[in-house]
């Protein structure tokens, strides 16, 4: 399956994305190489081994009940949590023990820019902001941002099929911080059916494109416009 080609704006972001993934993956690989070459050095073999098995079972233990849900598609990411995790966290204390001050930064300076940590901030300063890269006259832009006022709840009042596949993706992704804002059971209740719906229509019009979007690991506030648009494309 080749690789969905976003559109506009979202294929910039997302270049940069995996790009700067790509960077911090390979020096997590390198900080995590020098930092277990430390460890053996302060520590023998033996309690090296142990503490990285250890940590690989409760790292899977722990990850394994988080994506419960999502059934074999989490397997791999749990296996590759479950492993990173137990040899990330003997690797980094190597570092520290060796490098004193220089460890203890270097292990901040990449969980501060790991991937899951620059999501979180890129989605609070969406959230605050409102949703990067939308034109002002753009069928997205005219789907209504729900104020709290009305409760977290609260639902645009639009056909989805009267809109395109960027303004149900950006409703999709909307709904997201709506969820997050809910504070009551109904309020939650009512934005999962109305994202359950998003997701529905998405699904109707690219349903091998919904798939593939789950398949690489869909996130909740995550950009299915780019599969959608791909295999809608390639069927057209």
């Amino acid at each position: 399956m080749s690789r969905p080609t976003p559109s506009h704006g979202a294929g910039r972001n997302q270049g940069g994305s995996s790009t700067g993934s790509t960077i911090w993956s390979w020096s997590a690989h390198l900080a995590t190489a020098a930092g277990l070459g430390c460890a053996l050095v302060s520590w023998d073999v033996t309690t090296v081994v142990l503490c990285v098995v250890l940590l690989v079972l409760v790292t899977g233990v722990i990850a394994a009940s988080l994506w419960a849900e999502e059934g074999r598609r989490a397997v791999p990411r749990i296996f590759r949590a479950a492993f990173s995790g137990g040899l990330a966290a003997p690797a980094a204390v190597g570092l520290i023990i060796v490098l004193k001050l220089a460890g203890v930064l270097l292990v901040l300076a990449l969980v501060a820019t790991s991937p899951p940590v620059t999501s979180f901030l890129r989605a609070r300063r969406e959230a605050k902001g409102g949703l990067p890269g939308t034109p002002p006259g753009s069928p997205a832009a005219r789907i209504p941002a729900t104020s709290l006022i009305g409760g977290p709840a609260a639902e645009p009042v639009v056909e989805l099929e009267s809109l395109d596949d960027e303004a149900v993706c950006l409703a999709w992704r909307r709904s997201f911080r709506r969820l997050e804002a809910a504070v009551t059971a109904a309020e939650r209740l009512a934005v999962v059916e109305q994202r359950q719906r998003y997701l529905d229509e998405l699904d109707r019009r690219s349903p091998d494109g919904v798939a593939a979007w789950l398949a690489a690991g869909a996130r909740a506030s995550g950009n299915p416009l780019p599969y959608v648009a791909d295999h809608r494309r390639r069927a057209s």
